[in-house]
């Protein structure tokens, strides 16, 4: 074989591989996230472990591979929570995951400030979670996502 011909079976084969990962559609509607259950682990001075449930939904009619998920939340108006999930998952066309992940802060200076952003006999707390989703796909963009909502503080037993 020539030169020419080892280029072309070069740029053949690439361009197959490109095709077999781009099975998503081109545009894909972003995931709504929503916090469904944040818990007070364990409170110290030196800051605040957190477990963080997000229920993410594909709007689209394809599934979605997902390498990792990375997000901030914003518990009422005061510092962030930065958290990122550990395993890859799929999530279903059309359906959702609920991902749990633990967070260290040093949020609040102590467990009693916490308590004191707490609002109404639900214990809610007003809550913003920006983030995205790193797909598990070669050459695509994070799919970005906001929530803003309220949500229950429960205390670990």
């Amino acid at each position: 074989m020539t030169r020419r011909s080892y280029a072309l079976l070069a740029i053949g084969v690439c361009l197959l591989g490109l095709q077999a990962c781009s099975s998503l559609p081109r545009q894909l509607a972003p995931p709504r996230a929503e916090v469904v259950e944040l818990r007070l682990v364990q409170a110290g001075f030196d800051g605040q472990r957190f477990a963080v449930r997000l229920d993410l939904f594909n709007p689209n009619p394809v599934p979605i591979p997902v390498r990792f998920v990375e997000f901030d939340v914003r518990l009422g108006g005061e510092g962030l929570l930065d958290g990122r999930s550990v395993a890859p998952f799929t999530l279903p066309a059309g359906g959702t995951e609920v991902i749990e992940v633990e967070i260290f802060s040093n949020l609040v200076s102590s467990a009693t400030r916490l308590l004191a952003m707490v609002q109404g006999p639900a214990n809610t707390l007003e809550y913003e979670v920006q983030g995205q989703l790193t797909l598990d796909v070669p050459l695509r963009e994070p799919l970005g996502f906001y929530h803003r909502g309220q949500v229950p503080l429960s205390l670990a037993q």
